[in-house]
């Protein structure tokens, strides 16, 4: 009885329709009609799940129909039913057939191909191995990126496969396409991102140097006007400097002028003599503030061209 809901669905398959009831009788026999059918009504296999728990609770096949059902609707107890079937009592190849099946249209799982290679590793430790079980591990390594794995197992799947199974064969052949077209994608995909790498490494390299030079080149220009700057503070110290002493010179020169022209007009006897005294004070004193401006302009001339 095991063997004959995988030989159904190769045939409604191989007839590209589902098989009706009158069919699936013919093909199992009264006894195990119940079990058959339902295997017959797959496409109505998630409403019929319940019922079939109710009435089967324990049976392996069953509880692998319900984990398919769960997995292919994406419920949350998907994966529960699975690990229940897996470890039911009377688990065989056969529920463990639908059980591969079931976690092959399990896309939203992210250990999907995990659980593809888990199930399948224990089936084959079992003896229960056959080129289904090849097939779904090359799909499970296609989706792993292990592609020679991959082609490893398809093409054990297809060395297995009966030679009048066109229509599972042409499967096969098309999986192992996929498999060499994703490996081929992958190495492109590879060699893309090594020359986008590179470019964009030349890119940054370049940039960079020339943020360098521009840099080297701010900080040289900042390092001339700094020391043009040092330059020009350094002479206005100087020149202030100078400024000071002549000035300081010129004041000492006015007192000892004044101090002078002091007591020669206190010695003065009349009144021309002391006129004229006066009169030489006058002069040293404007010619000593001529001397005074000539010192600050020069000064102030020499300093304002260099800043």
């Amino acid at each position: 009885m095991r063997r004959r809901p995988r030989l159904l669905g190769w045939f409604s398959r191989f007839r590209r329709q589902g098989v009706s009831w009158t069919t699936a009788s013919r093909r199992n026999g009264g006894a195990r009609r119940a079990t058959s059918s339902r295997s017959a009504w797959g496409r109505q296999l998630h409403r019929q799940c319940v019922d079939w728990l109710t009435e089967f609770e324990d049976d392996a096949l069953v509880l692998s129909f319900a984990a398919f059902a769960a997995l292919g609707a994406r419920t949350s107890n998907g994966l529960s039913m699975f690990r229940r079937a897996v470890d039911a009592p009377d688990a065989d190849d056969k529920s463990n057939q639908v059980l591969l099946t079931g976690i092959n249209f399990a896309d939203h799982l992210p250990e999907q191909p995990q659980l593809m290679l888990g199930l399948s590793d224990e089936m084959m430790a079992r003896g229960q191995e056959n080129e289904i079980v090849y097939y779904r591990r090359a799909t499970a390594y296609r989706k792993l990126g292990r592609f020679e794995d991959g082609l490893y197992e398809i093409d054990r799947a297809i060395d297995a496969l009966g030679p009048g199974d066109a229509l599972v064969h042409e499967q096969f052949t098309q999986e192992r396409r996929s498999i060499i077209l994703a490996q081929d994608l992958q190495k492109q995909i590879e060699r893309n991102t090594q020359a986008v790498a590179a470019s964009i490494a030349e890119q940054v390299d370049e940039r960079i140097a020339a943020a360098s030079t521009e840099l080297e080149q701010r900080l040289n220009e900042a390092s001339l006007r700094l020391a043009q700057r040092v330059d020009v503070a350094q002479e206005m110290v100087s020149s202030g400097l100078l400024k000071m002493v002549e000035i300081l010179g010129l004041f000492v020169a006015l007192v000892g002028f004044i101090a002078g022209s002091g007591a020669v007009v206190i010695k003065s006897h009349g009144f021309q003599e002391r006129a004229l005294s006066m009169l030489l004070v006058v002069g040293g004193a404007l010619v000593f503030f001529a001397l005074l401006r000539l010192v600050t302009t020069v000064g102030l001339r020499r300093v304002r061209p260099e800043r």
